[in-house]
């Protein structure tokens, strides 16, 4: 918990420089959101996009409080983030710039999985599904799909960081239930990365949520994906006891929504997956559920509207999230519960646009 405390204080220290120095210019001002109207844009007011920095130093340096009573681990966390940097680098750069393509991103981050490969032997061993598991005793056919994997988990969380809190609050969750199941299973290596990123995440989320102060940014998000999707590999590979299968509850909710979204816009739209819209399952809600309860246009009613959608969210992705760890060793429970989410996701969103809203949701009436 000292290394939980430590990167938590960092994040929180590290946010309020940025913020200080964003406001008055300089480089820091260069994250600096001022676009409040493209498609995808909730906030009112400009605020910095580089959140994720402080998210990235508080880990990295949060490392340094594992290694006072664990240096092996400490060493492996190390590596971990050496081979985030690509990844995160791309997103940053977007953040300050705004000039990135998806494709040079997407290059960025495959940069990433092949450092995982070569330095942290980051590669799926198994699926638990019996006519797969044995091609992945081919190492290319296990690196591809790790690639495939860590590249989709990375672009997820982008997908769902869209409101005040959303997938700060969502990773803080999956990464104290990866933290709980690394000590179910005696992993100490998953306990301290978990909960130096998790501690790093909730510092940050301070002055997130729920005024919109700073933002996580395509770096941070891409940081945070990352190594989500590192952990949740290493959990499985390190502890024969894990099924594959619960990393996959686990990301349910990320997962669901880039998938559906790569369905929504490429089959039901005729348009790139990569071009961006205001239809995911919380721009939804914001504009059908929480927009009915505060009606008004001034900024601050808004300000309270975006605040009030990131807890459904929450709730949504912790009933994947809760029995994953629950039955974390349970292949023939999780596969199942993974397969009920996506549904459940899938009727939840056309209800939604079709403005029949289950009536549990319209809690301000």
């Amino acid at each position: 918990m000292f290394s939980f405390s430590g990167a938590l204080l960092i994040s929180l220290v590290v946010s309020v420089l940025i913020l200080r120095w964003a406001t008055r210019g300089g480089i820091f001002g260069l994250g600096m959101d001022h676009d409040l109207d493209s498609v995808q844009k909730i906030h009112t007011r400009p605020a910095p996009r580089i959140g994720g920095l402080a998210v990235f130093l508080a880990t990295v340096l949060g490392t340094l409080f594992v290694a006072l009573r664990d240096p092996p681990n400490a060493m492996r966390i190390g590596l971990l983030c050496v081979c985030a940097v690509p990844a995160f680098a791309g997103g940053l750069a977007e953040d300050t710039t705004g000039r990135i393509s998806p494709r040079i991103r997407m290059a960025c981050m495959a940069v990433s999985c092949a450092l995982g490969f070569w330095l942290a032997d980051l590669v799926i061993p198994r699926v638990d599904i019996a006519w797969l598991d044995p091609l992945l005793a081919y190492r290319p056919v296990a690196m591809l799909l790790t690639a495939v994997a860590l590249i989709t988990v990375t672009n997820s969380v982008n997908i769902i960081d869209g409101f005040n809190g959303l997938a700060g609050v969502v990773c803080s969750i999956m990464l104290l239930a990866l933290a709980y199941v690394g000590l179910k299973v005696g992993d100490p290596l998953i306990v301290s990365a978990s909960l130096v990123l998790a501690g790093a995440i909730i510092g940050f989320l301070v002055w997130n949520y729920p005024r919109g102060h700073i933002m996580l940014g395509d770096g941070g998000a891409y940081f945070i994906g990352f190594m989500l999707g590192a952990l949740s590999i290493l959990v499985v590979a390190r502890n024969r006891s894990v099924s594959a299968w619960f990393p996959v509850l686990l990301l349910a909710y990320p997962l669901v929504e880039i998938s559906f979204t790569v369905y929504r816009r490429k089959v039901l739209r005729d348009t790139h997956p990569h071009l961006p819209d205001a239809a995911h399952l919380h721009q939804r809600i914001f504009r059908r559920v929480v927009r009915w309860a505060i009606g008004r246009r001034d900024p601050d009613s808004r300000t309270v509207r975006n605040a009030l959608t990131a807890p459904y969210l929450w709730v949504l992705s912790s009933m994947a999230v809760a029995p994953a760890a629950l039955w974390y060793d349970r292949t023939e429970v999780l596969a199942p519960l993974f397969g009920l989410f996506g549904v459940t996701y899938v009727w939840l969103y056309f209800r939604i646009v079709r403005l029949k809203v289950p009536r549990w949701m319209m809690l301000w009436k």
